[in-house]
């Protein structure tokens, strides 16, 4: 059993379904810095996708500092950057939420509909 969620769907690519599903594991405390991450012939043989696939997304997991690789003892959850300064810890968000800002106005929506949706999905993301 995979120690984070995960439905594969048609329309985005595999390896980034596996990325964001362990990212929202960590998000949610499903997952925790020090937890074992399983070998990728387990998360391939539990989804039933290639080895490369998983390879792939385990080598994002590992640049993106979610992962690190202990030789001989197998692939980890990180602990956490220590935290930065407030601006260099936003700064990477800053595309996600111009996309975001770009696709409510297109959607028709003022700042407070987005404000309230966005502290209702987290919410929501607690609570899973």
């Amino acid at each position: 059993m995979l120690p984070f969620a995960i439905q594969i769907l048609p329309g985005q690519p595999i390896y980034e379904q596996i990325v964001h599903a362990v990212k929202r594991s960590l998000a949610t405390g499903h997952l925790q810095p020090g937890d074992r991450f399983p070998a990728v012939r387990t998360i391939s043989s539990e989804l039933g996708v290639n080895p490369n696939t998983v390879q792939k997304a385990a080598t994002v997991l590992i640049t993106l500092g979610v992962l690190e690789v202990r030789p001989g003892q197998g692939s980890f959850i990180a602990e956490p950057s220590p935290p930065g300064d407030k601006k260099s810890r936003l700064k990477p968000l800053e595309p996600i939420v111009e996309n975001l800002l770009v696709e409510a106005a297109r959607q028709g929506l003022g700042e407070e509909e987005l404000l309230s949706f966005v502290q209702s999905q987290a919410r929501k993301l607690k609570r899973s």
